[in-house]
C-alpha cells in the first residue's frame, strides 16, 4: 500500500470520525456541543496528515449535506452519516456517538468500533497551520477490538482541529501512529442545500 493511500485510509479511519473564523462565545457554558462539530453543507476542513513517511499527505474533510438532523461528510472516499440531536451528535444506526453531552471531564460514552470515549480537557489550547485555538474539548477513544487508540480535539466554532490515532499492528508488534493536524477550513453557521 502507497504512503499516500495509507495516510488516506487512516485518515478516513479518524473521522468515520480555506481559512476563516468567527467570534467564539465567551465561556464554555455558552457553547452549544454542536459547535465543536459544525456539520452545515459545504463546511469544509483540510488537514496535514503525517503517516511517519518522509513526506506528509493533504486529507480533506466536507459536509456534502445536512438537512437539520442528518448530516453526511465525506473524508476522501469514504462518506459518514451523523445525526445531530440534543445530547450529542450520534453516529446513526447504532447507539455509538462521535460527541455527547454533558461538556465536563470525565464525560464518557461509546464510541466505534467497540471504543469508549471519553472528555479529558475541556480547556485545550493548540496551535496549527490554521491559527490558534482555545476552550477546546479533547476526546481520547479506547479499547475495542483493534487496540486502537485515538485523541480528537475540537474547537468551538471550527471543528475537529487535531487527531491522533495509534494502532498495533496484529502481526507484528510493530505501533502505527498517525497525526492530522488543521491546515485549513471554512465553515459557515448557516445550512447550504445539497451537495
Amino acid at each position: 500500500m502507497t504512503s499516500a493511500l495509507r495516510a488516506s485510509v487512516m485518515f478516513s479511519c479518524l473521522l468515520v470520525a480555506c481559512a476563516g473564523s468567527e467570534p467564539r462565545p465567551s465561556s464554555l457554558d455558552s457553547i452549544e456541543l454542536s459547535e465543536f462539530f459544525p456539520l452545515h453543507a459545504g463546511n469544509a476542513w483540510s488537514y496535514d496528515v503525517d503517516t511517519g513517511e518522509p513526506s506528509t499527505t493533504l486529507g480533506v474533510t466536507r459536509v456534502e449535506a445536512f438537512d437539520g438532523h442528518l448530516a453526511e461528510v465525506r473524508t476522501g472516499r469514504a462518506m459518514v452519516r451523523y445525526e445531530l440531536l440534543a445530547e450529542g451528535i450520534r453516529v446513526p444506526p447504532e447507539d455509538v456517538w462521535l460527541l455527547r453531552g454533558p461538556l465536563e471531564e470525565g464525560a464518557s460514552w461509546p464510541a466505534r468500533g467497540g471504543r469508549t470515549a471519553r472528555i479529558v480537557s475541556i480547556d485545550t489550547r493548540i496551535e496549527t497551520l490554521a491559527g490558534k485555538f482555545e476552550r477546546c474539548i479533547e476526546v481520547s477513544e479506547t479499547g475495542g477490538k483493534l487496540e486502537l487508540e485515538i485523541r480528537i480535539v475540537y474547537c468551538p466554532g471550527v471543528g475537529p482541529v487535531a487527531l491522533d490515532s495509534t494502532m498495533r499492528s496484529e502481526t507484528s508488534d510493530r505501533v502505527v501512529t498517525v497525526f492530522a493536524r488543521l491546515r485549513g477550513y471554512e465553515v459557515s453557521r448557516e445550512s447550504r442545500s445539497g451537495p
